[in-house]
């Protein structure tokens, strides 16, 4: 018999699709490919078959779970990217202070985010924006008193100013 075959068999005996009954057997009950084959009535090459074809083995969906996760991850970056807050003039240029430095390394993070949807993250230049990710972040943990409740926790001989 063909695997075409094996697949109506199954389907009958079931009355359900081959691809709802492999997600049953791969994902809900974890069964493994002897087990699985066992269940169906099949041999264990045709239920590894169908296991690969319908993208069931355990790899597999890990795989396919992150691909999906980088794919939210590009699409937050295209949209962050079409915000397009570079055209607007720096408020804070002509100072040194905080609030300049703030608006700077968003200017910057906006900047790279752009390179990096430009360029499919390919960009050599792109591989800045986690730094300056990174440094937004401290800065909203500055403003917030996050930073300084995480020195003190860790530092208990430093006196509050």
């Amino acid at each position: 018999m063909r695997y075409t075959q094996y697949k109506g068999v199954v389907e009958r005996e079931y009355k359900k699709s081959l691809r709802k009954i492999m997600y049953e057997l791969c994902v809900i009950e974890e069964l493994d490919s002897v087990n699985g084959a066992l269940r169906l009535g099949v041999a264990k090459t045709i239920f590894e078959y169908w296991r690969n074809f319908y993208r069931f083995d355990n790899h597999q969906r890990l795989f396919d779970q992150k691909v999906q996760e980088l794919d939210k991850l590009h699409f937050l970056y295209v949209n962050e990217g079409k915000k397009e807050p570079l055209r607007q003039p720096l408020s804070h240029s002509e100072e040194s202070s905080l609030e300049g430095f703030k608006e700077q390394v968003e200017k910057m993070s906006a900047y790279y985010r752009q390179v990096h949807t430009e360029s499919d993250g390919l960009a050599v230049e792109a591989s800045h924006l986690p730094l300056f990710e990174f440094v937004e972040e401290l800065l909203q943990r500055y403003e917030t008193g996050e930073l300084l409740e995480d020195i003190t926790r860790k530092s208990p001989n430093i006196k509050k100013g």
